[in-house]
């Protein structure tokens, strides 16, 4: 029977999530436990941030653990996916918000380096790939399993120094590469498990020293964004939740931009 929007939407469901040390991961993960979902959060190295986010997935009446988590090999991610599985006997939801924040990745064409494109891609694309790959014959056994990745947004600003609203070359490959593989894979696996995407516009973090963006041009990207503001990773969550819930049951193959109108469709 499908749950609709009762507050509990993910009563009796075990969701996956990745990156779930970072804002973005631990806002879904907390959204999730919330709604009653038993939450596996995968960390890389944010272990106490983590924990955090189990300490109010528990308080909420909820349950989980977190793992650690590193999406660039495949023993790692088959540890993690199936240690879930054997402790609650099914996988109901995987969110792969795991994503390479590094300045490397955030400069001009002519300034980007093979190898760090490779990891950007290792981690964004490939990261993505080896966690469905891992997760999908535990999401077949339930009948109804749902993917939810992140994608990003390209931009449209016209100040090619300014990657916050231009978006670096590379940056752009890597999530473009999660766009096309999340809707070739929702044709994969229909009509059992769906799969979609999220991908969100400038959220609030700390840009200046996770990627060494000058205020100057965060300031330009929000002049250019219709809301005239940064989203929050809470938005980011309640997105995911709709994709991955029943209420979202007819939709597959979709990449759902959460931007404040910085892509506008029409």
């Amino acid at each position: 029977m499908a749950k609709w929007n009762d507050g509990r939407r993910f009563e009796g469901k075990v969701a996956l999530v990745t990156g779930a040390g970072g804002a973005l991961g631990g806002a879904v993960a907390r959204a999730l436990g919330r709604e009653g979902a038993t939450v596996v959060l995968g960390y890389r190295t944010s272990e106490e941030s983590a924990g955090a986010a189990l300490r109010e997935i528990e308080s909420a009446g909820s349950e989980g653990h977190i793992g650690q988590l590193e999406v660039t090999e495949a023993e790692s991610v088959g540890r993690f996916v199936g240690a879930a599985a054997e402790r609650y006997g099914r996988i109901d939801v995987v969110v792969n918000t795991a994503g390479r924040i590094d300045p490397d990745d955030a400069v001009r064409f002519a300034d980007s380096e093979e190898e760090a494109f490779a990891a950007l891609l290792d981690v964004d694309l490939l990261g993505t790939f080896r966690v469905c790959q891992a997760a999908v014959p535990h999401l077949r056994r339930t009948g109804s399993g749902a993917i939810v990745n992140f994608s990003g947004s390209y931009g449209n600003g016209i100040d090619q120094e300014n990657v916050v609203n231009s978006v670096a070359v590379t940056y752009c490959a890597a999530k473009g590469g999660v766009r096309a593989f999340t809707s070739a894979l929702a044709r994969d696996l229909a009509p059992e498990i769906r799969v979609n995407a999220v991908a969100p516009g400038p959220i609030a973090a700390n840009w200046e020293d996770d990627w060494e963006i000058p205020k100057e041009h965060i300031d330009e990207a929000l002049a250019m964004t219709p809301l005239g503001r940064m989203g929050k990773p809470e938005e980011i969550a309640e997105t995911v939740l709709y994709l991955a819930s029943d209420g979202g049951g007819y939709t597959t193959g979709q990449v759902l931009e959460v931007s404040g109108g910085w892509i506008l469709d029409g």
